[in-house]
């Protein structure tokens, strides 16, 4: 009887070390923070910005690909927001593709023609919402005067539960009101990168 119970201590015993093993700093950064495999991440004008994974509180990373019977497209959808409750728009972009063909893994999806390996058929749009809530962006240049420069996003895993990515691009703030279009400011958003939930 006293042999399998120092079995069974000895085997508790063994099983809360690894429990503890497991726990370690493979998920942690350098400070022993936990990390989580969803993030989105990315530089303004040099500045490092990154949104963390808040599942306890707030869904505040999001991806979906579809396809759209309606228009018949396939639509990505990519969203990164600081704090969803926020009560203006604010820290929070959105990168938003609609296709007529299959949104694919390593196709340099740009919102200028010929600048990357694909200009989507219908939508490109790369915002964010910064500095008080103004909204800098670069879309399609459909009109005859360009109004956007260069955007990119690049998916690099598309799986089920998961997307990831990066993008870059030059944003612009454009005051439309009073009947004209009027360039306020530019910002320059560089390395960045996303791995977020796929609902």
């Amino acid at each position: 009887m006293a042999t399998k119970m120092k079995g069974r201590g000895f085997f508790l015993a063994l099983a809360s070390l690894l429990v503890l093993l497991g726990c370690s700093s493979d998920d942690s950064d350098d400070n022993g923070n936990q990390q989580s495999e969803y993030y989105f991440r990315f530089k303004v004008d040099g500045s490092q910005i990154s949104y963390d994974y808040l599942p306890e509180s707030q869904i505040n990373l999001t991806g979906s690909i579809l396809f759209d019977s309606g228009t018949g497209n396939y639509v990505a959808s990519i969203v990164g927001i600081e704090n969803i409750f926020e009560t203006n728009p604010l820290n929070r972009v959105t990168l938003f593709l609609s296709d007529s063909a299959d949104i694919v893994t390593g196709v340099d999806y740009t919102n200028i023609v010929g600048e990357g390996d694909r200009t989507p058929s219908s939508v490109f749009l790369m915002s964010y919402y910064y500095e008080q809530g103004n909204l800098y962006s670069a879309a399609l240049n459909t009109g005859p005067t360009a109004l956007y420069e260069l955007a990119s996003v690049t998916f690099t895993e598309i799986t089920e539960t998961k997307i990831s990515g990066t993008f870059y691009g030059t944003l612009l703030l454009y005051d439309l009101s009073g009947g004209t279009v009027e360039l306020l400011n530019t910002l320059v958003v560089s390395e960045g990168v996303f791995a977020v939930p796929r609902y």
